[in-house]
């Protein structure tokens, strides 16, 4: 039997003159079930996550934090393969800056 490796994804956010800069171009990514995604924002702001989908693919549909902190979320075993929005939104003290990056859920590996 072949061992299944998760993963672990981090991505970093950084907000520049109000616009969203992820490191690596992790605007959108691929996982698959099981995996971990942490993400963390550079600036010193509150932030929050929201899945723009009926169905989360995560162990939530909406996380909120503040400044400084991390969010991390586990992508759920039978998470249906697709392209999942999801909003991420950071308060600057002025305005509310958002953006709308994906998540790709890859389909299970076959066995056999």
């Amino acid at each position: 039997m072949k061992e299944v490796i998760m993963e672990e994804h981090l991505v970093t956010v950084r907000i520049e003159d109000k616009e969203f800069k992820y490191s690596k171009n992790q605007e959108c990514f691929c996982v698959k079930g099981g995996d971990t995604i942490k993400w963390k924002l550079r600036n010193r702001f509150p932030y929050g996550i929201v899945i723009k989908a009926l169905v989360s693919p995560l162990d939530w549909s909406y996380k909120i934090t503040g400044a400084g902190a991390e969010i991390t979320a586990k992508v759920l075993k039978n998470a249906a393969p697709g392209i999942y929005a999801y909003g991420i939104g950071a308060f600057d003290g002025t305005e509310l800056l958002f953006d709308d990056p994906e998540i790709i859920v890859r389909p299970p590996d076959r066995k056999g």
